[in-house]
C-alpha cells in the first residue's frame, strides 16, 4: 500500500527557501506565477543578461515548464502567508 504524503511535509524544503524572500518579494512572485503565459515570458525575456536576476529567472522558467511545479509553489507561497 501506498503511504500518503502530507503536502505541508512534501513542500517544507521549498517552503523554508521561500521564507528567506520575505512577504513582498512573495507577493511579487505570487502575482507572476499568475499572469498569463505571454506575460511571463516577457517577464523573463526582460530579465536576461541580470545576472544577479538569474535565479529568479531560473525559477520562473521551471514554474512554466510543468503546472505541478507552479501549483506547488503557489501552495507554498500561500502556506507562507497563513504562518504569518
Amino acid at each position: 500500500m501506498c503511504a500518503m504524503v502530507d503536502p505541508r511535509h512534501e513542500d517544507a524544503d521549498i517552503r523554508s527557501n521561500l521564507a528567506a524572500l520575505g512577504p513582498d518579494a512573495l507577493r511579487e512572485l505570487q502575482d507572476v506565477l499568475t499572469w498569463p503565459q505571454p506575460r511571463r515570458d516577457e517577464f523573463l525575456r526582460s530579465l536576461v543578461g541580470r545576472r544577479h536576476l538569474e535565479p529568479l529567472a531560473q525559477l520562473i522558467a521551471i514554474a512554466d515548464t510543468d503546472d505541478v511545479v507552479r501549483l506547488r509553489l503557489l501552495r507554498a507561497i500561500r502556506d507562507l502567508g497563513a504562518l504569518e
